[in-house]
């Protein structure tokens, strides 16, 4: 049986077919009936789902990560699609391809590294070029920077996320530097290169971004500090000064203390650091909201938290199949 992909469901539609379990809970409704709430996705998105009959024995028989056949109808609850799921089965793995689970970046990862690499190459100060080049020169570090999601949900929550979101950082940072004097070029583009890396400890897990007790209990701003303070250590005479306006920018990326920033940001680096990182943070994360409403009827998405407010899908989308239409020219 042909796959159906979640990029494909509609409202109204009848689904039979298997997916990736990437989120569970149990709960029991104000009427005293239990029900089992699941995220379920594959490479192309995910959905949430209900499951309002067994679900007490259906929830001790699956698990998050696990691969199932699902039989449900899709239905527009409040403004989302969601599955109401009738049929539920375990699947063992060993008997799909897991590559139509696993969510992607669009671009492959090593042509994206070899940009990101091109770019750093760039920079003139020699005491962060050294830093750069030992981050690079470090196989393991970069395998799991090419395979980390930037987020567990918000924004580039994909394996590869992390990477992609990093260099539209840096590339952005490259673009806006030479609008501005007295902007340290090198400085600017390696805070940018960095002010994630702590999320490669921060999200763990082989199939979905689960944080890690140390991601919890640090964050991956602190530990993005740790990083870069082991990397300085293995260069000589790496000036202090310079080490402390790097780390300022990583503590501060965030902007505001309420926002997970222990400091807000002091320099003209840290303050464009801050704005680029979260336009693309904030440009993917409202895209990832369109996409997965583009399913449902109507111009406007639903109602986001997150966000505050209800996005216009319906130009986004025109726009998106324009774009489609010219590739296949």
């Amino acid at each position: 049986m042909k796959k159906t992909m979640i990029s494909e469901l509609k409202e109204g539609m009848i689904v039979d077919s298997t997916f990736m379990i990437k989120g569970k809970t149990f709960g029991t409704g104000k009427t005293g009936k239990d029900y089992l709430t699941l995220i379920i996705g594959d490479r192309t998105g995910d959905i949430d789902a209900r499951i309002w009959d067994n679900a007490k024995d259906i929830d001790s028989m699956i698990d998050v990560n696990n691969i199932v056949q699902v039989r449900g109808r899709i239905n527009n609850y409040k403004g989302k699609l969601q599955i109401s799921i009738d049929e539920i089965r375990w699947i063992d793995k060993t008997s799909v391809d897991l590559s139509d689970y696993l969510m992607t970046s669009a671009r492959p990862a090593d042509e994206m590294l070899y940009e990101l690499k091109m770019l750093m190459s760039t920079i003139a100060d020699e005491h962060l070029k050294a830093l750069v080049t030992l981050f690079f020169s470090n196989e393991q570090i970069v395998n799991t920077f090419k395979a980390s999601s930037a987020a567990k949900t918000i924004h580039h929550a994909y394996s590869g996320g992390l990477l992609e979101h990093t260099l539209n950082v840096v590339r952005l940072a490259d673009m806006i530097v030479s609008i501005y004097d007295g902007v340290d070029r090198s400085l600017l583009l390696t805070s940018a290169l960095f002010h994630d890396i702590g999320k490669i400890r921060e999200l763990g897990g082989d199939f979905t971004a689960e944080y890690t007790d140390e991601g919890r209990l640090i964050g991956h701003i602190v530990i993005g500090v740790e990083i870069i303070d082991d990397l300085v250590a293995q260069i000589k005479d790496f000036p202090r000064e310079l080490a402390l306006l790097l780390k300022h920018s990583i503590l501060s990326h965030h902007g505001e203390l309420e926002y997970g920033s222990p400091k807000r940001p002091k320099t003209i680096e840290a303050i464009i650091l801050h704005y680029i990182e979260d336009m693309d943070s904030k440009v993917a994360g409202i895209k990832a909201v369109i996409q997965k409403e583009a399913g449902v009827d109507g111009d406007w998405t639903s109602y986001h938290v997150s966000y505050d407010r209800y996005f216009y899908k319906k130009h986004y989308l025109e726009m998106i199949d324009k774009e489609e239409e010219k590739n296949n020219e």
